[in-house]
């Protein structure tokens, strides 16, 4: 760290929020970027900015459609909410080059008084923080997205990374830390208390999430025969609700719902064979525009752990770990980034 008379100083944190470790990671697949209602959008995430907290281990993700200093910006400021909403305040980055030596990061650092250092160049160990953390979240999410699809092939792709990061970001903050001696969380350090999980509310990435009808959840007359809910993809838990929320990809017209009157089978048993094989259609990926309506087939990239994809007739799960601990039109349309109308006006569903 250099301070302002120029000299070298060895900068030890102490508490959350002194120093924060800041890259990202470049997706060559093309993420889906969730929608609550309107025409779906063709804009795709391809981009995760991934800050850390060098106190508490804490990490924090944000999905990117470009690289640009604009949209990188927004994911500093949207961090720094997150901070501020657990009673941090962010001091100091620590960084590589390439975007966050730009002005706009500069500027932004400068008007809000925190300190900036960089990794020296080509020198990718010198933020060894957030280089560990995104290989982890990659590692994490590639295991949660290749099991979900060898059981739910029809309905899962590799378009769905981006969420399958957050969820495997989410279970690290709120998992003991094990180089702790007492066995508190990341989000228990960050926040300064007690924050506890309710394993209740914790599913498999990707799994079947049956959601209950939409008369049945108002209360009304239903018919005693009748299918009493419709199946879709579970893609994490919903930041802006309860724990208890799930957010669910309808397999029909590939919007993304908060839903709360829904059952999971977190174990793929309904998808199984021996269930009769009978999968439901799964038609998010044409809503959606990765799979040409003409019959193309759809983009299916499973990212490696080097963050390239796998050679051709190199089976991706050969690269995985074996276990994840080691491992956006025409029309207006709402993004999954804030909920700026009541949830029951997507699809017609109340969580």
């Amino acid at each position: 760290h250099k301070t302002e008379n120029n000299s070298s100083r060895s900068r030890v944190p102490t508490k959350p929020g002194q120093v924060v470790a800041v890259d990202q990671m470049k997706s060559p697949t093309p993420g889906l970027v969730a929608q609550l209602s309107g025409r779906c959008t063709t804009a795709r995430y391809n981009y995760a900015t991934i800050f850390v907290d060098q106190v508490s281990d804490l990490s924090y993700v944000y999905l990117q459609k470009t690289q640009s200093g604009a949209e990188t910006l927004e994911a500093k400021l949207a961090f720094e909410r997150y901070a501020q909403d657990h009673g941090v305040r962010v001091q100091h980055y620590h960084c590589d080059n390439g975007i966050f030596d730009g002005h706009v990061w500069r500027n932004a650092c400068q008007e809000l008084g925190q300190g900036i250092s960089f990794a020296g160049v080509n020198a990718h160990h010198q933020n060894g923080r957030a280089e560990r953390r995104i290989r982890e979240l990659q590692q994490m999410a590639r295991t949660s997205l290749i099991h979900a699809q060898r059981r739910w092939p029809t309905a899962i792709t590799a378009n769905l990374w981006p969420y399958a990061m957050r969820l495997a970001n989410d279970s690290l903050n709120v998992l003991p830390s094990l180089s702790r001696n007492d066995g508190k969380s990341p989000m228990s350090i960050f926040a300064g208390t007690d924050v506890h999980t309710n394993q209740r509310h914790w599913h498999h990435f990707g799994c079947p999430v049956y959601v209950l009808d939409r008369a049945l959840q108002k209360g009304t007359i239903f018919g005693k025969w009748k299918s009493r809910s419709r199946v879709g993809v579970y893609l994490g838990r919903s930041a802006q609700h309860a724990q208890s929320v799930a957010l669910v990809l309808n397999l029909e017209t590939g919007l993304v719902s908060p839903q709360f009157h829904v059952a999971f089978d977190s174990a793929f048993q309904t998808m199984r064979k021996s269930m009769g094989d009978d999968q439901p259609s799964s038609l998010w990926q044409q809503r959606t525009g990765f799979v040409d309506p003409t019959g193309a087939p759809p983009v299916d990239e499973f990212v490696t752990a080097s963050g390239g994809t796998a050679p051709e007739g190199v089976d991706p799960q050969d690269e995985l770990p074996h276990s994840p601990a080691d491992s956006e039109g025409a029309l207006p349309s709402y993004t999954m980034e804030g909920f700026p109308h009541s949830p029951g006006d997507s699809e017609g569903d109340t969580p």
